[in-house]
């Protein structure tokens, strides 16, 4: 009986002891698929952070790149406030000139002679040879080049057509029958404000335009042999118009480059008594 009993105890406590073993196992299961999950999870927010790093960083880099270029645009804004008082300084003085030229009849007026006999010859010679690009105002010693024929639109780059006809010209105000004079280049726009972006970064405004312009045939006059110091430039940009602006036809005759000849010294004596009289001007004189 005592046997009985004991067996029995035996395999109950060795059931006992399979169920305890069972349920240690269920737990380390769970136990490993919550690591698992947690290590997983571990993983994504490891892999979140990186990418959000990397987000800030270039958050980071985009405003450092704002920053510089906002920095670039101020000074170049600077630059060209600058640029922009210096040429309206120059065209007022070039204006003066001008103006006080194109009030009398005939450069004969101003107490020297006509341009010479031979000169005007080669220069009636010279506009009759190129009529669809060039016009030659005889009274006033001026010659005109178109400035559609002259330039692409929104550009100061001179056309080959138009450097060759220059070259040319250049030739005549090199010889002996021009040695008493010197020449104004007189860049002029019509009234359409500069529109694409890329042309307004090189040319700001009508003035800067017509200023590039003038200065590209003077340096056009230059290479091809002729003295920078008889020289002058100025832009008018869209101020003195020859036709009305309200029509085609209007506007592109006054997208136009003038070339005067006037006396040697003519410049310098306009200028000089320009000075005095702005520095009167401001003494309250």
């Amino acid at each position: 009986m005592r046997g009985g009993i004991l067996s029995v105890g035996l395999v109950g406590c060795v059931g006992f002891a399979f169920a305890s073993g069972c349920v240690s196992v269920e737990d380390h299961r769970r136990v490993q698929a919550a690591n698992r999950t947690l290590a997983a999870e571990k993983e994504s927010l490891h892999q979140e952070l990186f990418d959000e790093r990397s987000v800030n960083d270039n958050l980071r880099n985009k405003v450092a790149f704002m920053e510089r270029e906002l920095n670039g645009n101020s000074e170049l804004l600077a630059n060209l406030r600058n640029e922009n008082d210096l040429l309206d300084q120059t065209r007022l003085m070039a204006l003066t000139t001008l103006e006080d030229m194109q009030s009398r009849q005939t450069l004969g007026t101003l107490g020297m002679p006509k341009l010479p006999a031979d000169l005007d010859a080669k220069l009636k010679q010279f506009a009759d040879a190129h009529p669809s690009e060039v016009s030659y105002d005889a009274v006033s010693g001026t010659i005109k080049w178109k400035g559609d024929l002259m330039f692409p639109p929104g550009s100061d780059v001179v056309k080959q057509g138009s450097v060759n006809s220059i070259t040319l010209f250049s030739e005549i105000i090199k010889s002996d029958a021009a040695t008493g004079f010197e020449v104004i280049v007189a860049g002029h726009t019509d009234n359409t404000p500069i529109g694409k972006p890329s042309t307004r970064a090189k040319h700001p405004t009508n003035w800067h335009l017509s200023s590039h312009r003038a200065i590209a045939v003077g340096n056009t006059l230059r290479k091809s042999g002729y003295p920078a110091d008889r020289i002058s430039v100025m832009g008018c940009g869209e101020y003195r118009p020859v036709a009305d602006n309200a029509t085609p036809a209007g506007k592109s005759t006054n997208r136009r480059v003038e070339i005067y000849l006037v006396p040697r010294g003519t410049i310098v004596q306009m200028a000089t008594a320009a000075g005095k009289s702005a520095v009167e001007v401001a003494a309250g004189k």
